[in-house]
Parts: structure tokens; sequence; C-alpha cells
């Protein structure tokens, strides 16, 4: 089983390459509303590739919020774990996507995703059959005691530190399996341990030895590397023309912990994770873009790995 203690968040997007001058408006015709929050998008994945997933997160009461718990129940996601409060909005996301190459700019407010507490995941639910899935929306501290709780109980543990906007320890680090980040999280990571993340190799390789991490640094149409037991690992991405790049991370993610959950080899886990990435590429939106499984089966060939 994965346990997924993370956000959910509406994502709105719209579609524009930038941004108006102060004290003006830009007026668009349209804009997409989707169910967001990376907990809630990569449990949304991993259960699509297959995975039981357990979420535990917060939500207010308003309307969205009700909406975003029902979607999740719909994908297959167990949501006992999720907790309502009248005094706190729902977390919402204004999505700023250019159309020129699908890359994104993001406003998020965060509301009840501010008082998650891992408290609220019971005991039982944390062995040596459960992976912990965690990211960087939620108070951090909450989610160290978590990954911490997670080790004692002889499970596993699997950290998106996304967004990189928090100070990691070095207790947190020692007590996961893996994290993976991007090339921007990499760095801010670096910065905080006095790393060098210019070459990605070399950043991975030092943040494994010094804290027995497993580093995943996705690296965009590039693909991926890994540092872990199993040494390095280069993998390639498909060759895609991206649309909207938010939800690559989360599929990447989503896709890569239920192949660990399934007990596949790491390297067939990565494999899926960078088809799902690359195709998540291909459609608006993050959830809305997540892949079958089908679809990522059918490109498994496509991925060079070393």
């Amino acid at each position: 089983m994965i346990v997924v203690f993370g956000s959910n968040v509406l994502d709105q997007f719209f579609h524009t390459a930038d941004l108006p001058p102060r004290d003006t408006a830009l007026f668009l015709p349209t804009h997409e509303e989707a169910p967001g929050g990376k907990g809630a998008n990569q449990a949304v994945a991993s259960a699509r590739a297959g995975a039981r997933v357990y979420f535990s997160g917060a939500l207010g009461k308003g309307g969205h919020g009700r909406a975003m718990f029902d979607n999740l129940t719909e994908c297959g996601v167990d949501v006992s774990g999720i907790r309502f409060f009248d005094e706190y909005p729902s977390g919402i996301a204004a999505i700023f996507v250019d159309h020129r190459d699908g890359t994104h700019k993001v406003v998020v407010s965060e509301g009840a995703n501010r008082i998650a507490k891992q408290e609220w995941i019971p005991d039982h639910l944390l062995n040596q059959n459960s992976i912990v899935l965690v990211q960087g929306e939620l108070p951090i501290e909450e989610t160290e005691k978590l990954v911490i709780r997670a080790r004692k109980a002889g499970g596993r543990s699997v950290m998106n530190f996304a967004p990189a906007t928090k100070t990691l320890s070095p207790e947190l680090l020692q007590n996961l399996d893996f994290i993976i980040l991007n090339e921007h999280e990499a760095e801010a990571v670096g910065k905080q341990f006095s790393i060098d993340a210019t070459d990605k190799e070399s950043f991975a390789t030092e943040l494994f030895h010094r804290f027995n991490v497993g580093t995943i640094v996705t690296l965009g149409p590039d693909g991926a590397l890994c540092v872990c037991n199993d040494g390095f690992i280069s993998i390639s991405s498909l060759k895609i023309k991206a649309v909207d790049t938010i939800g690559a991370g989360d599929a990447f993610v989503g896709y890569f912990t239920a192949g660990l959950d399934q007990n596949l080899p790491l390297r067939d886990c990565l494999r899926q994770a960078a088809v799902a990435g690359s195709l998540a590429c291909t459609k608006v939106g993050a959830q809305t873009a997540l892949p079958m499984p089908d679809e990522v089966a059918s490109r498994l060939g496509e991925i060079l790995i070393s």
C-alpha cells in the first residue's frame, strides 16, 4: 500500500505567455479548472498505475473541497484519511501556461493544507508492506515526523521535494529511501547542504553518499538520473511535443512509487516513470494529463536506460 500525506488544490489554468503590467487587466476568452495539488496528483497517478493508495490531508468545507474529495474517490483512492475544516478554505492555484513551450508559472493559496497533521495516519498503516509518499507542500515538520515513523515501523518512504521552498533536515533525508527532485529543486537542496548542483550526477552522488538516500533528478526532455544502492542509472525521456509540463513530475513520481510498491525491479520503476512523465506533457493539466497504464506500457520500449 502507498500512504500519501499530501495536498489537495483546485487548479485554474490560464493560457497566456505574460502577466499584465501593474494596475492593468488582461482578459482571456476562457480558462480550465481541474483537481490538483501534488499530493492528490501523485495519489491518482499511483492508483492509476495499479497501486492501492490511502490519502491523508485537509480540505475546507467549501464546494470545490467536496468536489476534490469526490474526485479522489472516483479515481480509486482511499480518502478515509481526509479531514474537513469550516474555518479554512481548500487550496487553490492559478496556473499561467505559456502556449509557446508548455512551461508555466504558478500562484498557490495553501488554505487547509497548512494544518494537515501526520498523526491522523493510524499506526497500523505504517509497516513493512507500506510506502509513505510525501512532497514539499505540507508543513515540513509534519512530513519529517511521518517519515521517521514509517522507518521505525519498517516501511519505506519516497519524497518529491516540490516545491523546494522549505528547509530539509539531515534526519529527514536519512530516513528516506528515495528523494525525487527536478533540476531547480536539486539546486535548492544543494544550497541547503553546500553541495554543488551544477553537475546533477555529481550532486546526486554526493547526496546519496552523505545521507544514504536514493537520489533521482528529473531533467525534463533529457530524461532523469538516479544514484542509489544499484549505482548510477541514466534514463531517457520520450520524444514528444510538450503542451503543458505542469503534471510531468507528479506522473513520474506516482508511477515510480507504484512500481516500488509492486516490487518491480528499480530500472522498470524508472522506465515506467519516465514514460508517464513524458506523456503527461502532451495534455493540459495535472490529473487530467496523467496517462493510463496501457498508454505507458505501449511505449516502454522507447526509453533508453543504462
